[in-house]
């Protein structure tokens, strides 16, 4: 029988006799095949660069109703060289519907700040009060959101700028409706909920009704019109506090989504397109052509690794209004810029002179540098174990093991329970509720975006000050090691052989973490940041546990 024939380009078989003559050298098609690839690169380079210019066009024609809206306000905007650090104002307001309320310019609800600085590599947020006491132009004394009412938000720039001394280099009005779409669009928002926020109008007088809300204490997964309602929330909230819940909310929703996935998105057919069109139809804001649409997305590349940093406003309640000093503001701001005040130099002065400042600092140091050879003092590390008695805290073991046993017996399975040993004096664990529908400790499920579900508990604590009272908690969470909330630590720290995961904002810990197995756990600060940094690491340090396994004994972990 004859052999079976191969392809063309099969090689002969060798003849007993030994191997063949040596072949040929191939020849070289390497560099056709270098040469290929880089053409495919550059043309589909090419392609994608005219796809983003059209598209970000075709945006730009969508955002023409912003013309007359940057008439208004562009006297009063900054300009800046592109790649410079700047300043937009964020405000959120609600239009009622109606041809009565046409001539209405609405109410300003939300104001933020935030700062994009690519040399520094940093984003900075900070919320203004609406209570806050400002004088507005030609108005007088009042709130600040009544800046809005009066004059919209060119008034509300003029205060703002007034108030901070800070350049604005955009503005951008928000509608409300589209910040419940917006938040559907990214998929609804992780966020860690601090209490238990619950309102209902049924049987209420007219009179004294206000808006309704039913949000459960606990890290979780928040949408649309929940969200909405949390952010706004403030009927038993300071409007400090509720600038913090703001703040930390949109450090949350930033988590959900990147530039980089925006970018691809947007041009590669992916479903975050449904962002740009809510863009373009809920919010007014003196962007209307492409060039600087490309400018600030350029910026937002720029910084997209960065953390966002919560500056909070310096703001005192008083019986009428909130109210805050020159110098606290003025301190407020330096923080907001990243710079440090120096030689009693005003906010005025150093917010329009920023940029001359920055780049004479960076000359001084290199110099400096260069005649020392000194290095930088090395950074101070955010926690700091103390021992036992010197932390702030007191001890509160038992009431602990109660809140954990009550846990232990409504979780299934194994789950560890952990719960802090010692704790600020006066601070105690709120009571299950039924009026208020609380039952605490709360024991739930969360679900990732794959699908997957895990139980949870949450303690809330609270702790009575001064200034109000103030909630802080004990988290966890069985089989999920990696919760979004827990990426980019701003540091670890090892104490007694356990790891720690401390997250901070501007030196102040707002929450610290620690793993058992795939089980995390976390203690979390208020709102305000307002328990100390020894007293954050020495209750994560002080956490016990007890095993939840068919209601069996407690084991100890002594951490």
């Amino acid at each position: 029988m004859s052999e079976p024939l191969g392809p063309g380009w099969a090689p002969k078989k060798p003849p007993p006799t030994g191997d063949p003559e040596q072949p040929p050298k191939p020849k070289r098609y390497w560099w056709r095949f270098t040469l290929a690839s880089v053409i495919i690169v550059l043309v589909s380079a090419a392609a994608t660069a005219t796809g983003v210019l059209v598209y970000i066009d075709s945006v730009a024609q969508a955002l023409s109703h912003n013309d007359a809206f940057g008439s208004k306000v562009d006297r009063f905007l900054s300009k800046v060289k592109g790649g410079e650090a700047q300043n937009i104002l964020i405000l959120g307001s609600d239009k009622r519907a109606g041809a009565e309320f046409e001539e209405d310019p609405g109410r300003s609800d939300t104001t933020i700040l935030l700062r994009l600085d690519p040399d520094k590599g940093k984003i900075a947020v900070m919320s203004i009060p609406r209570d806050l006491k400002v004088e507005i132009p030609d108005v007088g004394t009042d709130k600040f959101n009544a800046a809005y009412a009066y004059g919209g938000p060119k008034l509300t720039l003029r205060v703002v700028k007034d108030l901070t001394g800070l350049p604005i280099n955009h503005v951008v009005n928000v509608d409300f409706l589209g910040f419940v779409r917006a938040v559907y669009a990214i998929g609804c928002v992780y966020t860690d909920v601090d209490r238990r926020y619950y309102h209902s109008n049924e049987g209420v007088a007219a009179s004294e009704q206000y808006a309704e809300i039913n949000i459960q204490p606990g890290y979780q997964l928040l949408c649309g019109g929940p969200a909405l309602e949390y952010v706004r929330y403030r009927h038993t909230d300071t409007d400090i506090v509720r600038s913090s819940r703001q703040q930390a909310f949109i450090s949350d929703a930033r988590q959900r989504i990147s530039v980089d996935d925006l970018v691809e998105d947007v041009f590669l057919g992916g479903g975050k397109q449904d962002l740009i069109q809510i863009f373009t139809e809920y919010t007014t804001s003196d962007i209307s052509d492409k060039e600087t649409m490309l400018e600030i997305l350029k910026l937002f590349v720029a910084v997209r690794g960065a953390e966002i940093e919560e500056v909070h406003f310096p703001a005192e309640l008083g019986p009428s209004y909130v109210t805050a000093t020159p110098e606290a503001i003025n301190e407020a701001v330096n923080q907001f810029l990243g710079v440090e005040a120096s030689g009693g130099a005003t906010a005025n002065q150093e917010g329009a002179e920023e940029n001359e400042q920055d780049e004479a600092g960076e000359k001084k140091a290199k110099k400096k540098k260069g005649k020392s050879g000194k290095k930088k003092p090395k950074k101070e590390p955010i926690a700091k174990a103390k021992a036992p008695g010197s932390d702030e805290l007191v001890a509160a073991r038992e009431a602990g093991e109660m809140e954990a046993e009550i846990a232990a017996r409504r979780v299934h399975g194994t789950f560890p329970i952990f719960f802090p040993t010692r704790l600020p004096s006066g601070a105690y664990y709120v009571e299950s509720n039924p009026y208020e529908k609380i039952v605490d400790p709360r024991i739930y499920g969360i679900k990732e975006d794959d699908g997957s579900r895990h139980e949870a508990y949450r303690m809330v604590l609270v702790a009575e000050m001064s200034d109000g009272t103030h909630y802080f908690g004990m988290q966890g969470i069985r089989g999920w090691p990696d919760p979004p909330i827990l990426d980019n630590p701003s540091e670890t720290k090892t104490i007694n052989g356990r790891e720690y995961e401390i997250f901070a904002d501007s030196g102040r810990i707002k929450l610290i973490a620690w793993h058992r197995g795939e089980n995390s756990y976390w203690v979390s600060n208020d709102l305000l940041q307002s328990l100390s940094n020894d007293q954050m690491v020495g209750m994560a340090r002080s956490a016990d546990l007890i095993v939840a396994k068919q209601k069996s004994k407690k084991g100890r972990n002594k951490g």
